[in-house]
């Protein structure tokens, strides 16, 4: 099969390669069959026409000569018959006119050297005598044929006459018809290239536009310049060329959309809420959004082409790879997986929701994985500190009520001490110990009602005295304060007022103690500080607390107010302090922090808490 197609694909190759050229070498091959197909028919026709034309002029001339031989013939005057073969040379359509006996001696001829028969005119003259008719025979071995007519002398046959035609006048008859024929072919032909160039040009030139802007639309599908073409013809070429505008004006509207609707979910993928990313087979990063960005610390470039080993370190890592591993291998979405890590080497644990789905381009095997990924650490460490304080609201319920239990009794023990220390049958010694248990029976009826306070606070504001407050928080810690063997030092205005809930800046003051407290595990002073201060904007009390604790470093102390932030994890829920400012800035006071570690040019190390508040506090807040 191959051998075949070779001399095909050779031809083809020296095809002219556009539509005129086509158009013309068609033309020109059509017109050459078709004159080689008409001469041919022509000239057969000719050639056959002139044979009946010279067989009847032969006829003629034969029998006119063998009459007017007939006379000669019969007075065997061979004189009158020589003129009479002479006076044929006149006819130029005659070469040769000879007179024969009977035996084919001749008897006169016009043209020296043509006296002798050959065989094939004495078998003719053996036929004319015969029969006594015309006859004639045809051209031979390039010889001009001969026509044969008897000469009659008294009813019958006395000699016979010979003709020879001349050829060249049919030959010249035949010459003019094919110069004429190819005389009318050239000019056809070079009618019909001209039409076919005219013609080709109206549908190439199309076609060459059509040619060049199909190739404009590969190289650049958004350049719109040349366009529309130009329409030139109303044939079907223009119609082709309206078809190819009204095509790149709806593919130009279609891009133009795509284009948009790309632009919009590049923009959702890009500012979505939650972090997008498409893994190749490798595991490597080749999409990420810029929230992914942010909530990695990450910029895109650093993503691209990096592997989850390279972005989470341990065992985060693993497990991505392993879900990625298993969505490429079955095309199954993996949704709602909750994953625990950690970025970077120093960090705090983080957590993620992740959703992961196979990308089939083809619709036949995964390309790509892509994951979906939502932060929820804010979520979790909120759900574990509400746990945490569910806890210590239900110890807090619980400490109440036990709290309210003991309080009957030691009203009863009060009482029964008072009879006992005023008893006349007791010593002095023994009344000296019931006054000092009285004492510490009252002290710890103190700490039980603080701790009712605590859970009772007051549903309305109401005005408060801050040293009160501070006392009582003071009171409650008291056991804490004294075996961290920490020093109190207060200096109190006992008039400073305010008007606010007693129980929540109760709350407050506690949360700091407490915080002080913690801060000095091995001693330390604690300062307390209440006064009145007096401004431009108005009368407003300050509390300051302040320990020589170890102080809070840098990194921590910028995030100190942010809710679930704790360095306490086992006790801590990250909600005391932004309760507390909270609840300051609901009195339209305001909260103030200032720490320093110990070092060689830092000195002392501690922290100072400073409260400023208004003294109509709530009121103030809802003029506002």
């Amino acid at each position: 099969m191959k051998t075949g197609r070779k001399p095909e694909i050779g031809m083809l190759r020296f095809l002219p390669r556009t539509v005129i050229g086509q158009l013309v070498l068609c033309t020109v091959v059509l017109q050459v069959i078709v004159l080689a197909v008409f001469l041919g028919m022509e000239i057969r026709t000719q050639i056959k026409a002139q044979k009946q034309r010279d067989i009847a002029r032969m006829e003629m001339q034969a029998k006119l000569l063998g009459d007017l031989a007939s006379n000669a013939v019969a007075e065997n005057d061979r004189g009158e018959l020589a003129r009479l073969s002479e006076a044929m040379r006149s006819s130029i359509a005659v070469t040769t006119a000879r007179i024969t006996d009977l035996d084919g001696n001749t008897l006169a001829v016009n043209r020296i050297g043509q006296g002798q028969l050959n065989d094939a005119e004495k078998q003719a003259l053996r036929e004319a005598v015969r029969t006594g008719q015309f006859h004639t025979i045809p051209a031979q071995d390039g010889r001009s044929p001969v026509a044969m007519a008897p000469v009659i002398v008294g009813g019958r046959t006395a000699a016979v006459v010979t003709i020879v035609p001349d050829t060249k006048i049919g030959v010249h008859n035949l010459s003019e018809v094919v110069w004429n024929a190819l005389a009318y072919a050239i000019c056809a032909l070079v009618a019909n290239v001209f039409l076919a160039m005219l013609l080709g040009r109206t549908v190439a030139r199309p076609l060459s536009l059509l040619g060049k802007a199909t190739q404009q639309v590969i190289r650049d599908p958004e350049s719109t310049s040349g366009f529309p073409l130009p329409i030139t013809t109303r044939n079907e070429a223009g119609q082709l060329t309206h078809s190819f505008n009204v095509m790149v004006r709806e593919l130009q509207q279609q891009r133009h959309g795509l284009n948009e609707t790309l632009a919009m979910l590049d923009s959702m993928l890009e500012n979505a809420p939650v972090g997008f990313a498409f893994f190749d087979r490798r595991h490597r990063y080749v999409r990420a959004n810029q929230f992914l960005e942010r909530m990695y610390g990450r910029s895109m470039e650093q993503h691209f082409g990096q592997t989850m080993q390279e972005i989470f370190p341990g065992n985060l890592a693993d497990e991505l790879e392993q879900i990625v591993e298993h969505v490429f291998v079955t095309g199954e979405d993996v949704h709602d997986r909750e994953l625990t890590g950690f970025l970077g080497d120093h960090g705090d644990a983080r957590t993620w929701i992740c959703n992961f789905y196979p990308v089939k381009p083809s619709g036949l095997h995964v390309r790509w994985v892509g994951m979906v990924m939502t932060e929820v650490t804010s979520r979790v460490r909120a759900e574990e500190a509400m746990r945490r304080s569910e806890k210590l609201a239900a110890a807090g319920r619980l400490a109440a009520s036990i709290a309210h239990e003991i309080n009957n009794p030691l009203e009863s023990v009060t009482n029964l001490l008072y009879l006992i220390r005023h008893h006349p049958s007791l010593d002095e010694e023994a009344q000296e110990f019931a006054s000092l248990a009285q004492r510490e029976l009252l002290r710890v009826s103190e700490i039980t009602q603080q701790t009712l306070r605590f859970y009772r606070s007051s549903t309305r504001p109401e005005m408060v005295r801050l040293a009160d407050i501070v006392n009582s928080v003071l009171t409650l810690h008291a056991a804490r304060i004294q075996s961290a063997n920490i020093r109190v030092q207060t200096v109190m205005d006992t008039s400073a007022e305010l008007f606010g809930f007693a129980g929540e800046l109760r709350q407050v003051l506690a949360n700091l103690v407490g915080n002080a407290a913690d801060a000095m595990p091995h001693g330390g002073t604690l300062h307390v500080r209440v006064a009145r201060r007096c401004a431009a904007r108005g009368e407003s009390i300050s509390v300051l607390i302040a320990d020589t604790g170890t102080g809070i470093p840098a990194e921590i102390l910028r995030r100190i107010f942010e809710p679930f932030y704790t360095t306490k994890e086992t006790t801590g829920t990250g909600l005391g302090l932004w309760v507390s400012e909270e609840i300051v800035t609901k009195h339209g006071g305001r909260m103030k922090v200032r720490s320093r570690q110990a070092g060689p040019k830092n000195g002392p190390s501690g922290t100072v808490f400073r409260i400023v508040i208004p003294v109509e506090g709530i009121k103030l807040t809802k003029r506002a």
